[in-house]
């Protein structure tokens, strides 16, 4: 009843599920004590006894101290809850980060952020209500054991026997439960899954005029999540109605026999009333773990996922990939295998020189990005990879812009800004205070672009990626970006990416793909003269280029 993969993200919450299950137990004593008083007070009266100021006081320190412990109890679940989120979140974070960018090759970002958010928060009910009840209510039932045994030997054994069979009971029916969880889970995911795409993807739902359809299918799995919930709760409340019966029918048993050895004399009143009073004690702590069984299945259904996605392998990286200290990156043999497979780069010998401008060439697919991506992972903090889709936060241009590097002065910032022509722009607003929506919306692609650039600037890498950096960029920005490539070669190690032939031609050294491989190496002017690949990609666009100048002509004519 307790998934062992699971609990080893307990780590330091294990103390707090001790302590938990030790502060229930200190309540459930007070509770012991407390039914006892109370016969002792009902045996009193019922004899015309004086009562005594002291049990009064008894039960008032009585009730004080449980509503302390209880107050502690929600403090230790607290602290058991935020420990686990935090090392899950933790976890699945740093596999994102471990994986790469292939992390899309084994689920969505839809997915990820879906596990990382909502199967997180699914599994806060499993550590911190079912996993310490789940120790507590053993434990307890031991103790309302030895509390009732003393009064009435057979009414305890009835109890406990009876007790016993509801964690019976629920792992009987643990397979069906987990299936149907299971089932809800992924039907919870998928639910949420497409809303975020649909959301992401609303404007290019709009521009179709494709969002009728797109609701008409988030209404079909809108309503197959209402059916599995329906099964869920039904399921639910079979079990908990079964156990209720179990716990009702064995306390009225109890309770009966009680009554009928009371009026044959061979029990007195005080331990009448508190069999009574501990009877349906007994049965609380099953009863909350029945509630708590069904809800936790949830969010272990919603753990395997996120296990799942722990355990995934990370590419496969034969040899490797090192910086050689002021001389050269050095690759040798470097291969990059997918989880599933796939052979994405194979064999791959370079020798990149530092403080120089190298360009890596080739059709879409041949594994450039790849390489980029895998270079800038294993060189670490010595390497940035600029792409062409930059992501900006949602705060001022400084807080975007310093990121890496928090301790740089505004001089150096606008220096840096102006060197990309951006200050111009931004001082018509609030200078370096300027306010950057999420993602950029407020400013343009090539703006976007260039404080990307501009971050990396700041941030003081040995090693600038730019990966199909000017892509996606206007031809002003494209020209702004060549200019600060070119002089920051100088000085740093510039490894350019792209499917621009003309630009790419510039370079120091470049080294041409296909399929994975490195096929040729050299100069423009060297390619060009081995009239095989570069060549062929080279003229071709020369060619394309050519033909739309042409086109354009015509147009203005």
């Amino acid at each position: 009843m307790i998934d062992k993969e699971l609990y080893k993200f307990c780590g330091k919450a294990r103390r707090y599920i001790f302590l938990l299950v030790t502060v229930n137990l200190a309540s459930l004593i007070a509770g012991i004590n407390f039914a006892y008083l109370m016969a002792r007070i009902v045996f009193g009266l019922f004899n015309k006894e004086p009562m005594k100021l002291n049990f009064f006081i008894l039960l008032a320190v009585i009730l004080c101290l449980k509503f302390i412990l209880i107050k502690q109890a929600a403090y230790f679940k607290s602290k058991i809850i935020n420990e686990v989120k935090h090392k899950l979140r933790f976890s699945v974070y740093n596999k994102v980060l471990e994986i790469g960018v292939s992390y899309q090759d084994v689920m969505t970002t839809q997915e990820v952020t879906q596990l990382g958010v909502e199967g997180v928060e699914q599994l806060e009910n499993y550590f911190g209500g079912y996993l310490p009840q789940f120790y507590y209510c053993f434990i307890a039932a031991a103790f309302l054991f030895g509390a009732i045994a003393p009064l009435d030997l057979r009414s305890a054994i009835i109890l406990m026997i009876a007790s016993l069979t509801i964690p019976l009971s629920l792992q009987a029916i643990m397979g069906l439960v987990r299936k149907t969880q299971r089932k809800y889970w992924r039907k919870y995911a998928d639910v949420g899954n497409l809303f975020l795409d649909s959301l992401t993807g609303l404007t290019t739902l709009k521009i179709f005029q494709s969002d009728k359809q797109q609701a008409e299918a988030m209404d079909v799995q809108a309503e197959g999540f209402r059916k599995q919930t329906m099964r869920v709760l039904g399921m639910q409340l079979n079990s908990i109605m079964i156990i209720d019966w179990i716990a009702y029918g064995s306390t009225a048993i109890v309770i009966a026999l009680a009554v009928m050895r009371f009026a044959s004399a061979n029990l007195n009143l005080f331990s009448i009333i508190a069999i009574i009073l501990l009877s349906a004690e007994f049965f609380v702590p099953m009863r909350i773990l029945t509630s708590l069984f069904h809800v936790a299945m949830t969010g272990v259904a919603a753990g395997e996922q996120i296990l799942k996605f722990l355990n995934t392998e990370k590419p496969k990286l034969h040899d490797g990939i090192k910086l050689v200290e002021n001389s050269k990156i050095e690759l040798k043999n470097f291969s990059y295998i997918y989880p599933d497979g796939t052979v994405a780069l194979k064999n791959i010998n370079a020798d990149i020189s530092l403080n120089g401008f190298t360009a890596i060439v080739g059709q879409s697919g041949c594994g450039k990005s790849t390489l980029s991506s895998a270079m800038t992972s294993l060189l670490k903090n010595k390497a940035v990879r600029i792409n062409h889709n930059p992501h900006i936060f949602a705060g001022t241009v400084r807080e975007n812009v310093t990121m890496g590097n928090k301790n740089i002065d505004d001089e150096t910032i606008i220096a840096v800004l102006e060197k990309l022509e951006l200050m111009e722009f931004l001082n018509e607003k609030q200078g370096l205070n300027t306010e950057l929506l999420q993602g950029g919306k407020n400013i343009s692609g090539g703006q976007i672009q260039r404080i990307a650039i501009a971050t990396a600037l700041l941030s003081n890498f040995e090693v600038y990626i730019f990966d199909e950096a000017t892509s996606n960029v206007d031809v002003e920005s494209e020209e702004i970006i060549l200019k600060i490539i070119k002089e920051l070669s100088l000085s740093r190690t510039v490894i350019y990416i792209s499917h621009k032939m003309k630009t790419a031609a510039l370079a120091d050294f470049i080294y041409v793909m296909q399929a994975g491989e490195i096929i040729e190496t050299g100069k423009h002017n060297e390619l060009m003269q081995k009239n095989g690949v570069y060549f062929n990609l080279y003229t071709e666009q020369e060619r394309l280029l050519n033909f739309n100048d042409m086109q354009g002509g015509k147009n203005e004519d």
